[in-house]
């Protein structure tokens, strides 16, 4: 049996302009491919790397669905199932809003890949694909390492992608990741994690996690194990990690080098209307004092805002674009 798994890109038509939205390793298609039995062949394709070649021969089709990503995965789904192909859609988008996903499938997977992908090879095999496969969301995740050698020769950057935890305890308002999550962080072993990162060569890692800094005490013993293996690494985080020095100076002896922190507004109205708990904790209108602490520690800064509050106007989008520049 040939099983192919996909990574849309964020926007691409078949007959448009080719739209590459980033290099780094689809880490979703390394843990599928981790989980299927080395009998099944597999193909990975990314869209944002290469042509799709829709003509050759596979079984199923499995593509991984972002919202950002939805349209053209049902486009891409749409060309392997006018050719008699059986495509199953998976991932937030189609957990979240599976009404709309289900129209462009002829199955879907809901929750954690971890926890049913092997019975929906399985089912496949036999040729009995179910129309939803519903698994758990947030469960402790089972030991799995993904297959890096899939995207060897793809011309990805040499950075590491790899997991410490899913999920987050805020709850802001505009993030389908507490949403999803419920509000919680599940956390992997961390002696699973440092198995994981000495199974391969890179010492540049970064941990995708959606807020690697929701349960500090975790994040403080992860950063003691990484100190002897002299890694570099990046992550996402909160704001509120200015407010634990103790953390700082882990993270940076541990070799962080920084991390996307979602800066979201300048105004207070708008940090209270999204819950933004993390920035309200000690907040400063320009966050001159957190920008500070953090490269005080030596650490980087990708901020991210979010535009189109209802206590926006034309002028605070200035603004916001002007601090981003300025700092």
């Amino acid at each position: 049996m040939k099983i192919t798994l996909i990574k849309p890109n964020i926007g691409r038509m078949e007959s448009g302009p080719y739209i590459d939205e980033g290099r780094m390793e689809p880490l979703q298609l390394g843990l599928l491919a981790g989980m299927l039995p080395r009998d099944i062949e597999v193909a990975a394709y990314d869209d944002r790397m290469e042509p799709i070649p829709y003509d050759n021969p596979t079984d199923l089709v499995a593509i991984t669905v972002e919202t950002f990503t939805a349209k053209r995965a049902y486009e891409i789904s749409a060309e392997y199932r006018q050719r008699g192909v059986p495509v199953i859609l998976g991932g937030i988008h189609p957990t979240l809003i599976p009404d709309e996903a289900a129209q462009h499938a002829d199955s879907l997977y809901l929750g954690d890949a971890e926890f049913l992908w092997r019975k929906v090879v399985s089912d496949a095999q036999k040729g009995k694909l179910q129309s939803l496969y519903k698994a758990d969301v947030g469960t402790p995740q089972p030991r799995i390492l993904p297959r890096r050698d899939i995207f060897v020769g793809k011309g990805y950057l040499p950075i590491t992608l790899l997991q410490f935890s899913r999920g987050c305890h805020f709850s802001c308002y505009f993030c389908a990741i507490s949403t999803y999550f419920n509000k919680t962080q599940y956390i992997r072993e961390i002696r699973e994690v440092i198995q994981e990162i000495e199974s391969q060569d890179r010492k540049f890692l970064f941990f995708v996690d959606d807020n690697i800094a929701s349960n500090k005490e975790a994040l403080k013993t992860l950063c003691r194990e990484l100190i002897p293996l002299k890694v570099r690494w990046v992550s996402q985080a909160s704001l509120d990690i200015t407010s634990d020095q103790e953390l700082l100076r882990l993270m940076s002896k541990s070799g962080c080098v920084g991390h996307v922190i979602g800066f979201e507004s300048l105004d207070l109205n708008n940090l209270r209307t999204m819950k933004k708990a993390s920035n309200l904790l000690d907040f400063s209108k320009d966050y001159k004092i957190q920008l500070e602490i953090l490269r005080d520690h030596g650490l980087q800064t990708w901020a991210s805002f979010t535009l189109g509050h209802d206590h926006d106007s034309k002028e605070s989008i200035k603004q916001t674009l002007a601090f981003a520049l300025e700092n």
